[in-house]
């Protein structure tokens, strides 16, 4: 018997294809945090790069713990586009046949924008750490450890490449008519605010120069959004034919 019809499942089929699915992402991403493992010293050197200081760990697994978590960051960023692709599959069928083509696009474009927000977390780093630094003084010396620097940055770049995935997101729930050009437009005093909340939240500390540092390329990307949505959202409505049709089984 052929795969069913993703278009005629039910939603139980669904939630099945949802848990197919991730089991080959935590399998990929598993896979991949063993094989950057063995590149880990390199890893961790590169991420405790910004700190400029050196580290203590006080835990007896803790350097390892902080290993595993840089591998699994760098397996994460590698295996982008596997993540996306099946997440791709399991949305499609809600969009229109002639976008259920543009997969390649889709794996490139989520995939570029959560390295570009994993290396602009990274980059933040820098200013944020030499903030922090510029409290010691001769008899005040910063003791960082090893996991709570590591926590910090992995943190940082994981909110901010996800953060990048705004336009995508967008696009899609434009596409889908659950959010609207126009809406964007009207709420952008209170997304301006929100953008400053989460960067407030996301950044450490209460340095507004890292703050501000953050919420200016989502602001950007808020415009980017805007423009994204105008192109995404449907001209006409699509009630009474065949892509329409399949909308409305994926829905129900």
């Amino acid at each position: 018997m052929g795969k069913k019809n993703p278009d005629e499942m039910t939603f139980l089929e669904h939630l099945e294809e949802f848990r197919g699915r991730l089991i080959w992402v935590l399998v990929t991403l598993a896979v991949g945090t063993a094989g950057a493992y063995f590149f880990s010293d390199r890893l961790v050197a590169f991420i405790l790069l910004p700190g400029g200081g050196k580290l203590q760990y006080i835990k007896p697994a803790e350097a390892f713990t902080v290993h595993v978590a840089v591998s699994f960051l760098a397996a994460a960023v590698g295996t982008a586009p596997v993540t996306f692709f099946h997440l791709w599959r399991f949305i499609s069928p809600a969009l229109l046949p002639k976008e259920k083509r543009l997969v390649l696009p889709f794996v490139f474009a989520t995939t570029l924008c959560f390295v570009a927000g994993v290396a602009f977390g990274y980059w933040m780093l820098f200013p944020a750490m030499a903030f922090f630094r510029s409290f010691e003084t001769p008899s005040l010396t910063a003791n960082w450890t090893l996991g709570s620097y590591t926590s910090l940055a992995l943190r940082l770049v994981l909110i901010t490449g996800l953060l990048f995935e705004s336009p995508v997101l967008v696009y899609f729930l434009a596409r889908l008519r659950i959010v609207t050009p126009s809406f964007l437009l009207k709420k952008w005093k209170h997304i301006l605010v929100g953008i400053f909340v989460v960067a407030a939240v996301v950044t450490p500390g209460g340095d507004v120069f890292t703050q501000v540092l953050l919420a200016a390329p989502l602001a950007v990307l808020y415009v980017v959004s805007i423009v994204v949505a105008f192109a995404a959202y449907p001209r006409t409505t699509d009630d009474d034919d065949e892509d329409g049709a399949a909308r409305r089984r994926w829905a129900g």
